[in-house]
């Protein structure tokens, strides 16, 4: 297998790629060669991944997803790629399989009847993976390598940093003193506006955390504005902009940003269900005696910077920063949701608030108090 070369197709979110690294890690393993589709959303830091993790990086333009689609042909035959897979199982990802020649995988995605229907139209070829496992999203992918014949191999989502990012990164470190005394990354973005947490709350989240926890708090985020209203440097001038919090919204790189959260220069990161808090907090298998390691359940020992996730309308069983021990990773939800969320995608109407636009306005994540993130925070920085 090892003189094989293998094509992955990821292309989501940016917090979602994430989720394949111990997947890449493997693979590279046991390839000579991995390539990689990601879309324009991921490819900051799919470009940090090219360091050692991916050979070949190719970038989905969904307005361009044709042309594309016929580069990456035209690469994988020069290249000599025989396996494909398909990790997203969308019909918009499928895109890439149906002219692919080898060994060709992909793994449905069970989100309605239409979308399975005309995902199996481009994957016309394809063998179908297992449906996903309950569970992590994670353990989702990883079940993938079994069909592809690779062996298991430990979950690691180490990061091949440049040397310049890492400077970067150190010098930010200690100009704001991050490791002097706790530290708190405040992560106010994310792509979608039902998974944010109202900017007010964020900022009487910061005042607690400084003024009656002794804490420093950054604030991070997007640079880019979003008029829909996502966190962006705008929002974060308006909220945060008097200079009483660091502020690195328009200062530094999405790699830099990655390599802050991923090195644990802060004691705690802070946020919505996205990008920054996997990069946090997703927790890496460790040989026994690695200090700070935490055995779980299945008896291996794992390690993960600590976070406090804020979830609404999404599951942290399967989305939560992957955290096999429970010990890493805290999810925060509304005091008065009875259950997980299951939106009726085709009723458009939210069982526990009634609101047809529910996702539109952010009902949950509203009812998320300030009191129990800030306890959360406290538990990790002041363990009894």
């Amino acid at each position: 297998m090892k003189n094989n070369r293998i094509l992955v197709i990821y292309s989501g979110w940016l917090g979602d790629l994430v989720w394949i690294v111990p997947v890449l890690h493997a693979l590279k393993s046991a390839y000579a060669s991995v390539s990689l589709v990601v879309s324009k959303t991921q490819a900051p830091l799919a470009g940090v991944l090219k360091n050692g993790l991916v050979d070949e990086l190719h970038v989905d333009l969904s307005a361009h997803r044709l042309a594309t689609a016929r580069a990456v042909r035209r690469s994988a035959r020069a290249q000599g790629i025989d396996t494909f897979v398909d990790l997203k199982g969308r019909w918009k990802t499928g895109i890439y399989m149906p002219w692919s020649r080898g060994v060709r995988l992909w793994i449905p995605h069970p989100r309605d009847a239409r979308e399975y229907f005309l995902s199996r139209l481009v994957h016309p070829r394809a063998a179908t993976l297992p449906p996903r496992p309950e569970g992590h999203m994670v353990e989702a992918y990883l079940s993938a390598l079994g069909a592809l014949g690779v062996g298991e191999t430990p979950i690691d989502f180490s990061l091949p940093f440049d040397a310049t990012t890492v400077a970067e990164g150190e010098r930010i470190a200690d100009r704001e003193g991050l490791r002097a005394g706790p530290s708190v990354a405040l992560n106010v973005g994310s792509a979608q506006f039902s998974k944010i947490w109202p900017a007010d709350h964020f900022r009487r989240l910061a005042e607690v955390l400084k003024h009656d926890l002794g804490c420093k708090v950054v604030i991070m985020g997007a640079k880019s504005f979003d008029p829909n209203g996502n966190y962006d440097a705008q929002t974060a001038r308006e909220f945060f902009g008097d200079g009483a919090f660091a502020n690195l919204v328009e200062e530094t790189s999405l790699p830099v940003d990655a390599y802050l959260l991923h090195s644990g220069a802060f004691s705690v990161s802070v946020g919505n269900d996205s990008f920054a808090n996997h990069m946090a907090g997703s927790a890496s298998e460790v040989s026994r005696g690695t200090p700070g390691a935490v055995q779980a359940a299945n008896g291996r020992w794992y390690k993960a910077n600590p976070t406090v996730s804020l979830f609404g309308p999404t599951n942290p069983v399967y989305c939560r920063p992957y955290d096999p021990t429970g010990a890493f990773n805290v999810a925060v939800r509304p005091e008065s949701y009875p259950a997980d969320c299951v939106y009726d995608r085709q009723a458009h109407t939210c069982p526990h608030y009634g609101d047809r636009y529910c996702c539109d306005r952010a009902h949950c994540m509203r009812h998320i108090t300030v009191e129990q993130v800030a306890a959360a925070v406290e538990k990790i920085i002041r363990p009894a």
